[in-house]
């Protein structure tokens, strides 16, 4: 490479290579390269100043504060998980499950910013976007509204947990943690522990540390899904077709037609026989 020529004493001195000027997209961009780096304490104002070549002051005219900053930060990592391109009720669980291994995937590749979602309220509009998403698709299903709008407060809650205690793990590998080694001696306390005071933790020491992240994962979800089936009505409405909208027609029937109906019997079934296979029937996953 050859050496690098002296400037000309009687030229204008050339200038440094002006900045980006700085923006609120630029100081997030910059958080979330700190944010995968360092993780989610290194995130400060002075250190993405530094990162920017500028001072925390600079920051001030476009993030009022730390939180706000982390607050757009979440925004921006949201952005990056994919929602499927259209609600399908028949399939209602399945999407649900997909979207929340997209969004452990996108929350496990950027550290542990899952914090910041565990203390704030979703209102960006990449979170707003799935949360809308979530609640068209359970409202098709049939299921009623403030059982839908709290569900999605708890599957938000099992996502993040769960996406930051991935990171926990992720940092003790990354300080040179051999997790085998650490699940063997987990498994071996737990063999080890006394019969007589601690029998089931005993005697199901390969039960319990059985199965990876990913089917650990997979079972929570399962598990909420089950119990969130029990809230839907006897016979959900329709693809398509939201809770309510059948009220105006029952309005328009003749007063009186289904007080006639013999009680218990609908369409030629015999009284009891759908409670019954309820209770017969095997939960589904």
């Amino acid at each position: 490479m050859p050496a690098q020529m002296p400037e000309n004493p009687w030229h204008k001195p050339r200038k440094a290579e002006p900045r980006q000027p700085l923006s609120r997209a630029l100081i997030v961009e910059t958080a979330v390269r700190v944010l995968d780096t360092e993780g989610l304490a290194g995130v400060t104002m002075r250190r993405v100043a530094q990162e920017l070549g500028t001072g925390p002051a600079s920051l001030y005219a476009h993030v009022s504060h730390k939180e706000e900053l982390l607050e757009l930060v979440l925004e921006r990592v949201v952005s990056e998980i994919r929602l499927p391109r259209r609600p399908e009720p028949a399939r209602w669980k399945e999407q649900i499950t997909e979207i929340c291994f997209e969004a452990q995937r996108v929350l496990t590749s950027h550290r542990d910013v899952s914090l910041v979602s565990l203390g704030s309220i979703p209102l960006g509009e990449s979170q707003l976007g799935i949360t809308e998403f979530l609640l068209d698709l359970l409202l098709q299903v049939g299921m009623p509204p403030q059982v839908a709008a709290w569900a999605l407060d708890g599957l938000g809650q099992l996502i993040d947990t769960d996406a930051y205690e991935a990171s926990v793990y992720a940092e003790r590998i990354a300080r040179g943690t051999d997790i085998d080694e650490y699940f063997g001696q987990l498994h071996a306390f737990l063999q080890a522990l006394p019969p007589d005071r601690f029998p089931n933790l005993q005697g199901m020491a390969d039960t319990m540390v059985s199965g990876d992240g990913d089917e650990r994962y997979a079972f929570k979800i399962e598990v909420f899904l089950r119990g969130l089936e029990s809230y839907l009505p006897p016979e959900p409405p329709a693809a398509g077709r939201r809770p309510g909208r059948e009220r105006g027609r029952e309005r328009g029937r003749e007063p009186g037609r289904e007080r006639g109906r013999e009680p218990g019997r609908e369409r030629g079934r015999e009284p009891g026989r759908e409670r019954g296979r309820e209770r017969g029937r095997p939960a589904s996953g």
